[in-house]
């Protein structure tokens, strides 16, 4: 059973969606929250033109969710799509939710201690990001090495899987990646991504930010603020939102934070480019050509399996 993937482009899947009675299955790990709308370019009523979209809008922001769930929730959703004879195309921008799938990832039972992440972020609160980086990089420095310091919430998570579990997270993908190369997935996949220029890209980023910004992102990035979930909480993490908090504690100018965001939002789209190439079979696609013409190579290589 053959699925697309599409990295970005909403656009480009819904028109492809008409084309091959397609259904679209999100895969963008902030879209699932509701009421996080802007910050996360989610997919308007209009936009969708009557085609199916799933995983949007399924979990509150203060509820927890994995890329354990997604996988499981998204070959659900794909055995589900294919069920109604239509064809599944899952379509967003996290690069480990499309690599979860694709490789069909397992994930650990790995306990969690609640207090210890708890002083780990403290840590990082009155040290600095780095020093909570540089302990992962004693305890477990393949790790240190693939994780940037200011993802702060994967390298708590690696001290934290070293401290609970018999296994260190790079142990752990590296048995991933020996029990991928001999998978045998059930689903055949295919999948694309646009291949831009870095001053093309990081130009569209930034005026996306300023449309967000116009939008109303910063009203949306203060109801997070007020809601004062706690540092491990994913939406307070969340690139889009708590590079406003500095404005709103009157540390920052608001011009200062829109700023960062688009720095951080270009970082993160490397990061991800990154991913891509070097975890998924990837076919690129130009970004300057027709969409009909983008559309019709992508149905002549379906014909082709």
């Amino acid at each position: 059973m053959l699925v697309l993937l599409l990295h970005g482009k909403t656009g480009l899947s819904i028109e492809l969606a008409k084309r091959i009675n397609g259904e679209i299955i999100s895969a963008d790990s902030m879209q699932i929250y509701k009421g996080l709308d802007i910050g996360t370019a989610k997919v308007t009523k209009e936009e969708m033109q009557g085609i199916s979209h799933h995983l949007i809008d399924i979990c509150n922001i203060d509820e927890k969710f994995s890329v354990a769930d997604f996988k499981e929730m998204c070959y659900d959703k794909i055995d589900e799509i294919f069920s109604r004879e239509h064809n599944p195309i899952i379509v967003g921008g996290t690069g480990l939710y499309f690599s979860a799938v694709v490789n069909d990832m397992q994930f650990g039972k790995q306990d969690f201690d609640l207090e210890y992440r708890e002083n780990l972020y403290n840590l990082a609160e009155s040290n600095s990001n780095e020093y909570v980086h540089n302990m992962l990089k004693k305890i477990d420095p393949k790790s240190a090495s693939q994780i940037h310091p200011n993802n702060l919430k994967r390298v708590i998570r690696a001290l934290e899987i070293a401290k609970m579990s018999n296994e260190l997270k790079s142990k752990h993908m590296e048995n991933e990646q020996k029990r991928i190369s001999n998978m045998d997935n059930k689903y055949s996949f295919l999948l694309y991504a646009f291949d831009y220029d870095r001053d093309v890209l990081y130009d569209r980023i930034n005026k996306r930010v300023d449309i967000m910004i116009d939008m109303g992102l910063v009203d949306e990035a203060r109801m997070v603020y007020d809601l004062n979930l706690g540092s491990d909480n994913t939406c307070m993490q969340a690139i889009g939102y708590k590079e406003f908090f500095p404005y709103f504690e009157q540390k920052a100018t608001l011009q200062e934070c829109v700023d960062k965001l688009k720095q951080e939002t270009r970082k993160y789209a490397k990061r991800q480019l990154t991913w891509f190439r070097n975890k998924l079979d990837v076919k690129y696609l130009a970004p300057s050509e027709n969409i009909d013409c983008l559309i019709n190579d992508i149905i002549k290589d379906i014909n082709t399996l």
